[in-house]
Order: structure tokens, then C-alpha cells, then sequence
């Protein structure tokens, strides 16, 4: 039933909505629930309008005041030439709205014919409802899925349906949420039913695997197949917790980001469950924004399960809820969190519920997006105005366009992060936009990248200097920008070159001592470098003009001050500008510093990362129009197919080089299982990577380690490899060289004027 399409913007669809009574009057309310009710009027309709309706779309979420429920007829493709439902004339109105010339007839007359089969104390109306306010931030969804091929019977275990049981557990839990069913006439008195379900809070917010592994360890995913207790209903999260996937957390990673792995054996349909928890199509689907439905009709084809139950006609009754939730408080207890109910608007009152003002669970658009004005949502502290615009000054470009970042604020307090402008002045690069804070996780650096401008070295720089754990996240406009964000983060370096490694250079930090810039002839090539020791080298082609190390050693020219050899000179602001000699000696004297410009260049930083790479801590996302995805830093190794062998080999040759001190081999099966473990669908033996790293050494160093090898392979050397470049601890600062460079005085400004772009090739 994937087939039943949806409109891919449905901010003006009409549907029928069902008014409870006793809202504003307790002593008007109904207290049981009406499941029956409900099933018996869709039947009645279903068995009326064959073939003319092809389904009844039913959508039911918790609104302001109490569960709103929302029904809309979906025709037959060729019911256009004539009327959907045998109607013979058009429902009188009880009351109508300034609106009603634009309701839809078909919408109308569904709604009259709908509130014929309800009791008088249940109102109707139509109205139009906006899904937006929810979210384009996917959270927990899950759905109904069954592998049995014969219609399925689901026995009413109590006073209420099933679904009606489920509901009223959200509800007493004050859990946001949203619940959609399909229902079709299947032919021989049975139907067609999808049903899906998703949690809208800060605890179900799931974006990546890692989300999923938080979910199983603390319970929060949803249950909705054990309420119905019958084998042939499963759902898409009881398949993922059934697959074998376990969550498991290093002992190098932060508690608070466990990782779900697969046990080995489970079957590539885990993988398929993973992608359809953890991407937009199904929570498109459950908001009614997916459009066209082949793209997840496909997944599903792959999983060997249907989406779409065919259940006998006497459990229809079960598998709807028509239960009110009066004084149930949801929204209300979600502070600093952007969603909300969907806005409903009313085009025709068809008939009023006693004891309920309808127009008090509307929550009616208002003018220019505000919603501060509501009594349940709280905004966070930061409005979007507080936020920057780029800046105009060069070698200072700031965060991206206003409309992107604007975006990425929205977007991740929908996924219920808090963000602060304030904590990001001690980080040192202008790109840095926020502190991103997660409820249950580890603090990150925001940078907004619209699509890919932002140097790689100040990518670098916010990651290193940013809060103690060193996480990124990067948002972009486009999946193509965030590739690029990961890349980088995964290799945050321009390459090797023999036993150093080649660094980004800043472009927002120059090399300035005592006032005074560090320039070069404009067209002569420089490269940052780092060894396995820590020593940082500025160099050209020829000659090593300035080091310094990662352990608090300040750059210091190489060539004697009174060397007159060495290209490296320094200039002060000053006019006319005056290039001087490391001793102070005057050189060179300009008539402007425009031809100053024209001979000389300033040196920019190194950007020196403070880890090897970023993994587990950087999240890349992507905020198109279709809502957000996560781009991993990380699938590069283990991907498409590759074998462990490949991926340690691959690790070895990034990560590591020829150097003086020898890695053990446990060292570095250690660390490759860290870089692997996070992005791999199964879990990676410690003890398979250590043998593997013994028998790489065995292929490289011969066979004269073969005895040593096979009785200790702590002692096996990768002929002699160590790490590219050591990683910051608490001995190795993780922004070296930070006295060598200013920002915002006149000796930064003549440092930005003398720039040139670096070229990474």
C-alpha cells in the first residue's frame, strides 16, 4: 500500500478533523475509548464508496489541548470522472466559515458522511493542517511489518484496541508523538492497513547509528508491535533489536555515544533496517511529505517484510484508537525544543462538540513564523537575530549565509541541542558560530559551511581548538559540502612527503613576532610540515626557513638574524612599509603597501590538528531542503565491500610512517579498532587485527622475526613505523604556537592585506 502517494508539500491539504466534547467542560467528556466506533465508520464508508475510494488516510498526534484526530479520503485514480463517494448532494453546513468556498467536495462530503456515522457529541470540521512545526529533523519512527502471505487476526485483549492501549501510554508519559494509518479495502471483507508511529522528543531524536545504540541501551525506542502480542505483526524496531544488533562502547569513547553493532551472521537485512530508522523516507512518510513512495517501497523489498498488514475485518477494530487524552500535558514539558503540533487553520464547521471551544487546539499560524507567544514552547536563549553575518574582511571570512545558519540553528533544536554564541570566544577561528550541547552528550564546535568555502585549515583550527574533546559538527547546505567537511576531518592533513607529513595552512592566522609580520617573496612556494616528533617546519623547495614544536616551542627562524640569505623578512605597520632583516636591519622601502603587496607575502599558520582524526567526534550534516542527513567521516574505510585486511592497511599506511620509535602491534590494532568500530555494520575482533598486524609485519620485515613473532607479538615491528605526529594531551597543547599570531590590530590587518591563497596541490 506504499503506493497510496502523498502530496511532497501538503502544508494546505484539507482533513477531516474530529472534535472531542467536554475540552472546556469536563462534564460533557466521553472517557472511554472509541476504537470500535471509529473502525465501524470506516467500514460502513469503505463498503459504500468501493471502488471509488482507494483508502482513508488517518493521522492522530497530540495536539495542544488534547489528541487530535485527522481523516482524509484518498480516491481511486480514475474516481475523478465522477464523485468519490456516493453522496447525492452536498451536507448542509451548521456553521460555516469565511473559508468555506475553498473547501474541497470531495473533503466535504466525506466530512458529512463521516459525521453521520459518529455520535452527535463528537464534532467535525474541516480544516487545513501544516505539518512543518514538527520538524524536518527525523526522529524515532517505526512501523507495522509482517512476512505472512494470509490475512492476520488480532484479538481484542481488553475494554480498548490496541492501538488505544499504546496511545494511552504515551500520553501518560507526557510523550509527544505522531501516529499514522492507512487503511484500504483488500477485497473478500478484509483490509489493508499501514500503520506507523514516532516519538517527538529530545530522547527520540535519531540521526545517526549511534542514536539507535542510545535508544536500546536506555529503552526508549518504540514498542508498538509487542502492545498488539500477535507472531505475525513485527515492526522495523523490534527486527532491528532481533537482528543482533548490540550496542557497545569503547573504553577510549565517551560513554555517552555508544556505537550499535552487528554481531557476525546477522544478515544484510540489519543493515536495511539501520537505514530505514535512521533516514527521512519513513518520517516523510509519517508526516504525509514523502511524495513519491518507490524509494522506501524498495527497502522494504529488500527486507523480505511488508509494510502493509492485511488484517481481517474484525480486527480493524484494534488496530484504531479514537481515545481524547483530556489534561494530558505533552508539549509542554519539552523546554528549549523546536517542534510543536502541526498549525490547523478551519475552513468549515460541519458540526460542534459540547462542552469544547474547537478553536482552542488550532494553533493557528502566526504572521512571520513566531511562535514565541505560545504558552508551550519556550524559544532558547539565543534568537536567530543574535546570530553573525559573514564578514566582509579578508582572511576573516565568517560563518556562511544568514538563511544557512538560520537553518542549521532550527534544525538542530529540533534534534534538542542547545547552542551558545558566548562559549565559542575562546576558539580561535573566526568560523567557529556555537557550542553545540546535545541533552545526553559531549559538547561540539558548530560551523555552518554553506557550500564548501570554508578553508580546510580553519576547519582544522575550530575542530582542535575548540571544546576539550575536540568535536566538530559541520553543517552544510549541500551532501556534496558535507563530503568535503568529512574528508577532511578524516584526513585532517594535505598528505605525506617521506616521514613528515604536509599541513593545511590557516587562512584567518599569520606568523607575527613583536609587531612585526613574517613575509616572503610573493611568488615563492612555502609548506607546513610535521614529523613523527612533533617538530613543525615551515619550508620552501630548497631550504627550512623557520621550526618550532607541538610541545611549546614558539617558530623560530632557522638562519641566523643577520643571514642575508634567507628570503624570510619582517615588516611593522608602518608608512612607508620598510622590509627588515630577522636583526632589525631595513631592507627594502615601499612608496604604498599596495607595492608592498606586489613583492611580498605574509606566512600564514599551520593548521596542526590536534588528533591523528576526528572519530567518532564529528558529526557532518547536511540541511537541504529535504531535511537533514548525516554524512559519516568515517565510511571511507570498511565500505564497499573492502576486507578487514584492506581497511588495517589502509590505516597503516594513513596514520603511520617510518619513524625512530616502533608502534607494537597492539598499539595498533588498538587504534585501528577505534577508527574501525564506530562505522562498521559488525563487530571488529581486537584479536583478529592484532594477528592481522602481525602478519603485515611478518610480509615487511622477513622472515627473521617469525620465532619472536610467534611467542611475543607485543615485540613485532612494522619495520620500524610510529605515528604521523603525536596527538594532543596533556603535555602537547592542542593550539600550538598561539603567542605567534594576532587577530583584529593593525599588525593582523597588514599580515590580511599581504595574503595569498594557498594552493593545496
Amino acid at each position: 500500500m506504499l503506493s497510496v502517494s502523498q502530496t511532497p508539500a501538503e502544508t494546505d491539504a484539507q482533513w477531516v478533523r474530529l472534535i472531542p466534547p467536554g475540552v472546556t467542560d469536563p462534564a460533557a467528556r466521553i472517557a472511554d475509548s472509541m476504537g470500535g466506533v471509529l473502525a465501524q465508520a470506516i467500514g460502513t464508508i469503505v463498503s459504500a464508496a468501493q471502488p471509488n475510494l482507494r483508502a482513508i488516510d488517518i493521522l492522530c498526534y497530540r495536539g495542544i489541548a488534547h489528541e487530535e484526530y485527522l481523516l482524509r479520503p484518498c480516491p481511486a485514480p480514475d474516481s475523478r470522472r465522477g464523485s468519490a463517494l456516493p453522496i447525492p448532494s452536498d451536507p448542509e453546513i451548521e456553521t460555516t466559515s469565511a473559508s468555506v468556498q475553498d473547501v474541497d467536495t470531495l473533503t466535504m462530503r466525506f466530512g458529512a458522511w463521516f459525521a453521520d456515522q459518529l455520535i452527535d457529541r463528537i464534532g467535525v470540521e474541516i480544516v487545513t493542517c501544516d505539518p512543518t512545526p514538527l520538524g524536518r529533523t527525523q526522529t524515532l519512527t517505526t512501523r507495522l511489518v509482517t512476512d505472512s502471505e494470509t490475512p492476520i487476526a488480532v484479538d481484542r485483549a481488553g475494554s480498548q484496541s490496541q492501538l488505544a492501549t499504546y496511545l494511552d501510554g504515551l500520553l501518560e508519559q507526557s510523550v509527544p508523538h505522531v501516529a499514522r494509518t492507512i487503511v484500504a479495502p483488500a477485497g473478500s471483507g478484509t483490509y489493508h492497513v499501514e500503520q506507523q508511529v514516532g516519538h517527538v522528543t529530545p530522547q527520540a531524536r535519531t540521526l545517526q547509528r549511534r542514536d539507535l545504540a542510545r535508544h536500546s541501551t536506555q529503552h526508549t525506542g518504540p514498542s508498538l508491535a509487542a502492545q498488539y502480542d500477535a507472531d505475525a505483526i513485527t515492526s522495523t524496531w523490534e527486527l532491528l533489536t532481533e537482528a543482533e544488533w548490540e550496542p557497545k562502547t569503547l573504553r577510549s569513547q565517551s560513554p555517552c555515544h555508544p556505537t550499535l553493532h552487528r554481531q557476525p551472521g546477522a544478515g544484510a537485512a540489519a543493515g536495511t533496517l539501520v537505514d530505514l530508522c535512521t533516514q527521512q523516507l519513513e518520517y516523510q512518510r509519517l508526516l504525509g511529505t514523502l511524495g513519491d513512495p518507490q524509494p522506501l517501497a524498495e527497502q522494504y523489498d529488500a527486507l523480505a517484510y511488508s509494510p502493509t498488514l492485511e488484517v481481517e475485518a474484525a480486527s480493524l477494530a484494534s488496530m484504531l484508537g479514537l481515545v481524547w487524552g483530556y489534561d494530558t500535558p505533552a508539549w509542554e514539558t519539552q523546554h528549549d525544543f523546536d517542534r510543536r503540533p502541526p498549525i490547523l487553520e478551519s475552513l468549515a464547521l460541519l458540526r460542534s462538540a459540547p462542552g469544547t471551544d474547537e478553536t482552542a487546539g488550532h494553533n493557528p499560524r502566526v504572521p512571520g513564523g513566531d511562535q514565541s507567544s505560545s504558552n508551550f514552547w519556550t524559544p532558547a536563549s539565543a534568537t536567530v537575530a543574535d546570530w553573525p553575518l559573514p564578514s566582509s574582511g579578508s582572511g576573516a571570512v565568517g560563518p556562511a549565509a544568514s538563511a544557512v545558519t538560520r537553518r542549521a540553528i532550527k534544525r538542530l533544536r529540533e534534534y534538542g541541542d542547545s547552542l551558545s554564541m558566548t562559549a565559542t570566544s575562546g576558539v580561535d577561528t573566526p568560523w567557529a558560530t556555537a557550542v553545540r550541547r546535545p541533552p545526553d552528550g559531549d559538547a561540539s564546535i558548530l560551523v555552518v559551511d554553506d557550500d564548501g568555502s570554508v578553508p580546510p585549515g580553519e576547519l582544522i583550527a575550530a575542530a582542535s581548538h575548540g571544546v576539550e574533546t575536540h568535536a566538530i559538527t559541520v553543517v552544510t547546505e549541500t551532501q556534496a559540502a558535507a563530503k568535503r567537511a568529512a574528508a577532511i576531518l578524516r584526513e585532517p592533513f594535505v598528505g605525506a612527503a617521506d616521514t613528515e607529513t604536509i599541513l593545511y595552512p590557516r587562512t584567518a592566522r599569520h606568523w607575527i613576532t613583536s609587531g612585526h609580520v613574517a613575509v616572503v617573496p610573493r611568488e615563492m612556494p612555502l609548506q607546513w610540515t610535521i614529523d613523527p616528533d612533533g617538530t613543525v617546519r615551515l619550508s620552501t623547495h630548497s631550504e627550512c626557513l623557520a621550526s618550532g614544536t607541538v610541545w611549546g616551542e614558539p617558530l623560530r627562524p632557522t638562519a641566523a638574524s643577520d643571514d642575508p640569505s634567507t628570503p624570510l623578512r619582517w615588516v611593522a605597520p608602518e608608512s612607508p612599509p620598510v622590509v627588515r632583516t630577522t636583526d632589525g636591519v631595513a631592507r627594502d622601502q615601499y612608496d604604498t603597501p599596495a607595492a608592498l603587496a606586489d613583492e611580498y607575502r605574509s606566512i600564514q599558520l599551520p593548521a596542526v590538528p590536534a588528533r591523528r582524526w576526528w572519530s567518532p567526534r564529528a558529526t557532518c550534516l547536511s540541511v537541504g531542503p529535504d531535511g537533514p542527513s548525516v554524512v559519516d567521516p568515517r565510511r571511507r574505510f570498511g565500505s564497499n565491500g573492502e576486507s578487514l585486511e584492506t581497511a588495517l592497511e589502509e590505516f597503516v599506511t594513513t596514520y603511520t610512517c617510518q619513524a625512530e620509535t616502533t608502534l607494537t602491534a597492539s598499539t595498533i590494532a588498538t587504534a585501528c579498532r577505534r577508527l574501525l568500530c564506530p562505522q562498521s555494520a559488525t563487530v571488529v575482533s581486537q584479536t583478529k587485527l592484532k594477528r592481522l598486524v602481525t602478519d603485515l609485519s611478518r610480509r615487511t620485515t622477513g622472515p627473521t622475526h617469525t620465532e619472536s613473532a610467534l611467542m611475543e607479538p607485543e615485540t613485532v615491528t612494522l619495520t620500524q613505523r610510529g605515528w604521523i605526529y603525536p596527538d594532543t594531551t596533556a603535555d602537547r597543547p592542542a593550539a600550538p604556537f598561539a603567542d605567534a599570531t594576532a587577530a583584529g590590530t593593525p599588525t593582523a590587518s597588514l599580515a590580511e592585506s599581504l595574503a595569498v591563497a594557498p594552493d593545496y596541490k
